[in-house]
């Protein structure tokens, strides 16, 4: 039977998925999981509550007896992702300073890391950004 075929039902289809998920090489399922994330994030990023722009700004973080500078892949008036290796973990605290232009006056906002992946850090601001 192939998933073209309508016969199958939705609960065949995803447990077959999971079979074919399980049993890939480790290399092969984190390539598969990238090339899904680039495919359907746009429609995620849809959803959030507050958009995000993807961006480079370079900023400047400390929090927990640790300061660090990085830069921001993509902002919101709620949050900011980082691209990171360095290790955290969700609930922690940050403080971070960053220019959205040169020559702006830095804005200074402190938030909570909601998200922790192999890629880096999502971060929800305690406060909105305001003119964002």
């Amino acid at each position: 039977m192939t998933v073209t075929d309508k016969k199958i039902s939705i609960t065949e289809v995803r447990g077959r998925l999971f079979e074919l998920i399980f049993n890939m090489p480790e290399s092969e399922t984190r390539g598969l999981l990238e090339k899904l994330e680039i495919r359907w994030r746009p429609k995620y990023q849809e959803r959030r509550k507050h958009p995000r722009k993807s961006t480079f700004i370079h900023v400047d973080c400390s929090g927990n007896q640790c300061a660090f500078t990085d830069f921001i892949q993509n902002l919101s008036a709620g949050g900011l992702r980082l691209d990171t290796q360095l290790p955290f973990f969700v609930g922690q605290n940050l403080s971070m300073a960053f220019s959205v232009t040169n020559g702006d006056a830095p804005i200074k906002i402190a938030g909570k890391i909601v998200r922790v992946d192999s890629r880096g850090i999502g971060v929800k601001f305690d406060a909105l950004l305001s003119d964002f």
